[in-house]
């Protein structure tokens, strides 16, 4: 049975990975906006919650917002994909933010502890693309940088075929590492996350002998009995740092944020690719030369020889038409913001990939539908 952790979220871990963004004024919090007398109360609050993967650019992207909205409050909660998309059918929030498509979220029980299976809304959500992510493959192995994973080192670690470090396929793609003959101890995402569609849409698509047979937004089924489960990117950074030997998957800020070594991953082409500006732009460029790429909802191993090979869209989730008009103009306002220039430096600066012209193009006219 997996080792499922359920403790709160360290606050330490996060407020490390914010230090940058609260020194530089891009954190905004309840108190911050009550500061000063030229603050005024906002005449109205959007909430929003879903992947924890653009929290940091969420933050910069509220500041902005704030400052050409100041009757405006929006507040985002990172909770997981599943839960947000949950939470939005319940009608407990305005909209939600996914890394995995509706589809997948929809057609899998996103609540484990409902009686019933969630019924999907037909019709009356629209998921509109807003940024891309990568997800990085973090490891602590004392002593070691710069470790290659070849796509059938990645899929063997991930079902439990590869047990030590110094397994062949892995050592003979680092030989210039003397990998130690330590137990590999995989930490991943308990609750249904965009984190683990990425992992297992990316093993199922690659050419890695994976022995999983579909894409989840659960964990993987083939991951060893000894795995350790927790419900945030956040812990799966607190718990790999303090495991010698571990591994685990998170958004590929919190490793360049934090300094926590990140693999090589093996791409289509055969070349080893670790997460960059340069690397998730070349990732989606079959997006960019697409005639209709709205259409396109992942890209599970990139073409380009240059691509970083585990890359996930990621969707502003809200309702097609909203009990008043005031809610829905709002939150097209929103969405519109999110997709302008200015949120796409901060989608620079916060370590995501913006998307190409032709997409928010698209995204922007799907935006503007919404009442």
């Amino acid at each position: 049975m997996f080792t499922r952790i359920t403790q709160k979220p360290n606050t330490q871990l996060i407020a490390a990975l914010f230090l940058s963004f609260l020194a530089a004024g891009f954190l905004i919090s309840p108190l911050k906006a009550q500061d000063g007398a030229a603050q005024t109360a906002p005449n109205m609050v959007l909430t929003g919650a879903g992947s924890m993967y653009p929290d940091v650019l969420f933050n910069e992207t509220l500041l902005l917002f704030k400052k050409s909205n100041p009757d405006v409050q929006v507040k985002y909660e990172p909770i997981g994909s599943g839960a947000g998309v949950l939470a939005l059918e319940e009608g407990k929030i305005e909209f939600a933010v996914s890394s995995a498509p509706l589809e997948a979220i929809l057609t899998q029980d996103v609540d484990m502890d409902a009686e019933e299976e969630p019924v999907p809304l037909n019709g009356k959500l629209l998921e509109i693309p807003i940024t891309v992510g990568m997800l990085g493959i973090l490891y602590n192995i004392k002593g070691v940088g710069h470790l290659k994973l070849t796509q059938n080192g990645l899929a063997g670690i991930f079902d439990g075929a590869i047990k030590y470090w110094n397994n062949s396929e892995i050592q003979d793609a680092n030989p210039d590492l003397r990998l130690p003959n330590l137990k590999i101890t995989i930490i991943g995402r308990s609750d249904a996350s965009g984190a683990n569609y990425a992992l297992s849409r990316h093993l199922l698509s690659a050419k890695g002998e994976w022995s999983g047979k579909a894409e989840s937004i659960w964990p993987p089924a083939t991951l060893p009995k000894d795995a350790i489960l927790v419900p945030s990117s956040s812990e799966v950074v607190t718990k790999l740092r303090e495991v010698n030997g571990a591994i685990g998957y998170a958004p590929s800020a919190f490793g360049s944020t934090l300094g926590i070594p990140m693999a090589l991953i093996e791409n289509k082409k055969g070349n080893f690719i670790g997460p960059s500006l340069y690397a998730g732009e070349a990732a989606i460029d079959e997006i960019a030369k697409s005639k209709d790429p709205l259409a396109i909802d992942e890209i599970p191993n990139p073409e380009s020889p240059g691509a970083y090979p585990i890359v996930s869209l990621f969707w502003l989730v809200t309702n097609n038409v909203y009990s008043d008009t005031q809610t829905g103009k709002v939150v097209r306002d929103y969405a519109k913001f999110i997709l302008s220039g200015q949120a796409r430096g901060a989608a620079i600066s916060s370590g995501y990939i913006p998307l190409p012209d032709n997409l928010r193009a698209q995204a922007k006219n799907l935006a503007g539908t919404i009442k």
